[in-house]
Order: C-alpha cells, then sequence, then structure tokens
C-alpha cells in the first residue's frame, strides 16, 4: 500500500505539502511569539479588560498614509479583474453564425446542406470574421445563461425567467449593461467593479480595526489573492453584489459597536443606518443576506448588554432612554428600510405586467400579489428542490477546500484548455481555518471581543447550511470567508504588536506567499487556454480539484 501512493505521488502534490508545512510553521512562531515575556508582569496586561462601553477595543481612523497603498491595490485589482473580461460587441443582434466541433474547429456548411436553407447562407458566408480567439469568455457560461438573460429582460420588460432570487442582483446586472453596452464585457463589467470595491470596504474595515496601515495592506493584499473573490468578480452572476452588501453591513456594525459609551446618541445613528440599509441590500440580492443578518442580530445584542453594564458599573443615569430610542431607530433601519428596498426592487416584476410606477405599481393589489407569490414561490423551490451536479459539495469540503465548483471546461483543437470555476486560494483557506480556530480560543477564553466579532459573522455564515440538504456549492461559503481575511490579520496584528527580529519578515512571507499562489493559479483563474502539463503538473493539487 505504501508502495502505492508512493508510485502515485506526483510533482503537483509537493504544493499542498509544502503549503500545509509552511502554515503550521507559520502558527508555531504565532504560539511561541505571544507568549509573555519570562520575568515580566506582561500575562497581567493581557488580562486587563479595555475600553469598557465598546464591543471591541478603539476603533482606528484612516491617515494620510494609507491613501497610496489603497490606490495602488484597488488599480491593480482593478486591471486584472478586467482584462479580458470579455468581448466589447453587441450581442443583442444575430448577425453571423458559426459553428464549431468540440475541438473549436469550425464547421463549413454549404448551400446544399440539409440544415441550411436560401434564408440562412447570408449569415453563415463569412466565416473568416470568427477568430480562433473565440472561447467562453465571449459568451454566456454557468448562471450567467439565467441572469444575464432576466437582466435583459428587466430592461425591455419582459415576463421574468429566473425568478428563484430577488431581483436586486440582476437589477445591476441590467445596469451595467444600460452602461457598458449589451456585450460580454457589459454585463460583467459592475460585477467586476464590486469585485474591487470589496478591496477598499476591507482596506478601511482592516484600519479601523486594528489601526496599522501594515496590516490593512497585507489584509486587502491576502482578498485580493483570494481566488473566490476574483473568480466570482468576473462572471456575471449576482455573488459578487451580495457579498459586497454584507461586508460593508458589517463593517459600518463594527463601526456602530465600536462608538463610544459616553457618545451622544446621534453619534451612533448614521454607522447602525447604513449597515442596516446594507443588510436590506444584501438580502434583496439572494436571501443568504438573511444569514448574516442573524450574525448582526448578535453582535447588536451583545453590544447593548454590555453598554447597561458599563452604565450601570459607572452609575450613569439615561440607559432606558438611549435603549429605547436605538430600539426604535434600529426597527427602522434593519426592518422597515430593508424592506422598503426589498419592495422596490420587484419594479420589473411589475413592468413585465404592463404596470408603470407612474401609475400606480406599488400601491397596486396586483403588484403586491406578484410580490406575495414569488416569495412563496421562492421558498418552495429552495425547500424543495431536488437536483443533481457533478460538482455539488457540503459545508465540511468547503472549510477543506475540497470540493471546487466548476464553471468552464474548454478545449481547443492545438490541445490547449481551460478550466477555472469556484473555491479558495489554499494559503487564505487553510491558513485562515487555523486562524478562526485561534479566534474561538480567544474569544471564549481570552474573552477578546474583536475575536468574538470575526467568529460571529464567520459562524452565521457557515452554520445554516450545516442543516442543508439540497445541493449545494463552494459558492456558499463566500460570505464566510470574508472572516478567514479578518482572522489572519488578528494574528498579524499580535505578531506584528510583539516587534520581534522575524515578525515583519513573518507577515509579509505570509502575505507574499499567497501572492506567489495566486500567480502560479492565476491563468486558471482567467480562463486562459494553458497545455495540459500546466493543469498537471501546476493546478491539480488535490484529486477533487476538476482540473
Amino acid at each position: 500500500m505504501f508502495f502505492d501512493i508512493f508510485t502515485s505521488f506526483q510533482t503537483v502534490h509537493l504544493f499542498p505539502v509544502f503549503t500545509v508545512l509552511l502554515i503550521i510553521l507559520f502558527f508555531i512562531y504565532y504560539l511561541r511569539v505571544i507568549r509573555p515575556k519570562k520575568g515580566t508582569t506582561e500575562w497581567i496586561d493581557m488580562e486587563i479588560k479595555k475600553t469598557p462601553g465598546a464591543f471591541l477595543v478603539s476603533r482606528y481612523n484612516m491617515a494620510k498614509n494609507d491613501i497610496l497603498p489603497l490606490v495602488l491595490i484597488s488599480a491593480v485589482f482593478l486591471f486584472l479583474g478586467i482584462f479580458d473580461l470579455g468581448g466589447t460587441g453587441e450581442v443583442d443582434v444575430l448577425r453571423e453564425i458559426a459553428l464549431r466541433d468540440e475541438m473549436h474547429s469550425l464547421i463549413t456548411l454549404e448551400r446544399n446542406d440539409e440544415l441550411v436553407h436560401d434564408a440562412d447562407i447570408a449569415r453563415l458566408d463569412e466565416l473568416r470574421i470568427h477568430t480562433a480567439n473565440d472561447n467562453h469568455m465571449n459568451y454566456l457560461y454557468f448562471d450567467e445563461v439565467f441572469f444575464v438573460r432576466t437582466a435583459v429582460e428587466h430592461i425591455e420588460h419582459l415576463s421574468i425567467f429566473e425568478w428563484t432570487h430577488p431581483p436586486l442582483g440582476k437589477d445591476i446586472i441590467a445596469a451595467s449593461i444600460h452602461i457598458f453596452g449589451m456585450s460580454p464585457l457589459g454585463w460583467r463589467m459592475l460585477g467586476a467593479i464590486s469585485g474591487v470595491l470589496m478591496l477598499i470596504v476591507m482596506y478601511i474595515f482592516l484600519k479601523n480595526m486594528f489601526g496599522k496601515t501594515s496590516i490593512a495592506t497585507c489584509g486587502t493584499l491576502l482578498f485580493g489573492f483570494e481566488f473566490m473573490r476574483f473568480v466570482m468578480s468576473r462572471i456575471g452572476t449576482v455573488d459578487t453584489f451580495v457579498i459586497l452588501f454584507i461586508l460593508t453591513s458589517f463593517f459600518f456594525m463594527y463601526r456602530y459597536i465600536t462608538t463610544d459609551g459616553d457618545a451622544k446618541f446621534r453619534e451612533s445613528l448614521l454607522p447602525l443606518a447604513l449597515s442596516g440599509l446594507f443588510f436590506g441590500l444584501s438580502f434583496s440580492v439572494k436571501w443568504i443576506g438573511f444569514y448574516a443578518g442573524a450574525g448582526l442580530l448578535v453582535i447588536y445584542i451583545i453590544r447593548q448588554v454590555k453598554l447597561y453594564i458599563y452604565y450601570k458599573d459607572n452609575k450613569k443615569k439615561g440607559f432606558a432612554e438611549y435603549f429605547t430610542k436605538t430600539i426604535l431607530f434600529s426597527f427602522l433601519f434593519f426592518v422597515i428600510v430593508p424592506l422598503i428596498v426589498y419592495y422596490v426592487s420587484y419594479i420589473p416584476y411589475g413592468h413585465s405586467h404592463g404596470m408603470s410606477v407612474r401609475g400606480g405599481m406599488l400601491w397596486a393589489p396586483s403588484f403586491f400579489e406578484i410580490f406575495i407569490n414569488n416569495q412563496v414561490s421562492m421558498f418552495t423551490y429552495h425547500a424543495g428542490l431536488e437536483a443533481e451536479h457533478p460538482f455539488t459539495s457540503v459545508w465540511w469540503q468547503w472549510i477543506f477546500n475540497i470540493r471546487p465548483i466548476l464553471f468552464v471546461w474548454d478545449r481547443t483543437h492545438d490541445g490547449t484548455r481551460a478550466a477555472f470555476g469556484s473555491f479558495g486560494n489554499p494559503v487564505i483557506w487553510w491558513g485562515g481555518l487555523v486562524a478562526i480556530i485561534v479566534m474561538c480560543v480567544r474569544a471564549f477564553i481570552k474573552r477578546d471581543d474583536r475575536s468574538l466579532f470575526i467568529v460571529i459573522g464567520y459562524l452565521c455564515g457557515l452554520l445554516p447550511w450545516v442543516a442543508v440538504t439540497r445541493i449545494l456549492f463552494a459558492y456558499h461559503y463566500f460570505p464566510s470567508s470574508l472572516f478567514l481575511t479578518l482572522a489572519l490579520c488578528h494574528v498579524f496584528n499580535a505578531i506584528l504588536n510583539r516587534k520581534k527580529p522575524l515578525s515583519k519578515p513573518a507577515v509579509y512571507g505570509f502575505t507574499a506567499f499567497a501572492g506567489l499562489i495566486f500567480a502560479l493559479f492565476y491563468p486558471s483563474l482567467s480562463g486562459m487556454f494553458m497545455p495540459d502539463w500546466y493543469f498537471e503538473n501546476f493546478v491539480r493539487w488535490l484529486p477533487s480539484w476538476p482540473f
């Protein structure tokens, strides 16, 4: 048996072994560096609770020296996100037709062919304009066939084809088509831009949380190197939008709960309102936004409890008034406003039935009936979905990055192929999983509030899927993967705070290694056609990776 394993071992298997080894060494160093110095009272300082009245430690503000790294990172990943994103030619009118075989070779049809009529020959007589570069990036692929089609139906006020998710994500794709044209580049552009907006939010989030430009830079680079963020932002589906809104809702909730306990009531209103707004936007794209809402609610409740204790311990008056006003405004921000956003997103459904906003669509009983019927249909569909798929996976496979979902597998006549899908950067997902375990220890044993925030965010995106029996895919882990970056940055922060000789090399080296793996996988992630040896020797790290 050992001989069989040894003989089946290939060069490509060295990559995961080396990656796991480096992650282990990194966390061994972390555990060593955070230990209190011998002969000192550091352990006492580590146990002292700081910033009473706030949920977490102090919030740090952006500074001038954050502008350059934020701009550079955004510019680089914007370029990578839109590079070779798809053609710009309008595809709303059928002008010429070409047929290709499974090897991408053109099939020539003659006038006397049974498949060809005189009316068709005008669209089949210019095969020379179809270049060998035509590939999946210039066509609809994976779930684009549902979402882009429905976005066009929103524009044209036609009957809605894809109704299994709320309309807002398809409204955004429709806006992208309006702005950038009915082309592959056009229907994907706002998704690519949303992928960069995630990086901007993440940078500010990390700077607010840890107060270090180095941590914000390394963490944002990690998130930029994340495979799933990159791939999902380059496809014309709605997942990028919901993740952007979930991330932003947690960002503003963080700003709310780090408001000083002595601050005036109105100072907490804006972040609370924006957190509620982006929560509403998230579930108006996909119902997984409700899972994020559960995490926000837990954090919100803990904040109120801690604030009550702060008032009581400091013998401050006025908590009842403060709490009453907070509850009332929270109901407005997290219930009324999100429901309005959700309801208004259904305007295209009314248009498809000949209604108009000026004609009183939003108040019409028939529109409300359409709205309610879709809620019932969506719930019935997702609750009773029974289907099979070759790349389905379950929650425990996600956390170990075992089973990607393949979006495209395309081979050409010259022997090259493109194969890409949705999964995680192994450095970030495997290292992040260890960091999440560290966060659990710190949250529940060390009573570290910042770690607790990260753990709540991670689990609210993962736990709901544990009990789900319908088919699931790796991209359902996307919301939880946001908090892998935050967890790793918490570890980075602890290491840098110790100011050891190897602290900076450890943090910068981990980040650079994640970037190196991203570069290694980039041809696959971006849909480039590569020879078989590339996939066999560099990409297929695990037997379950279908490349």
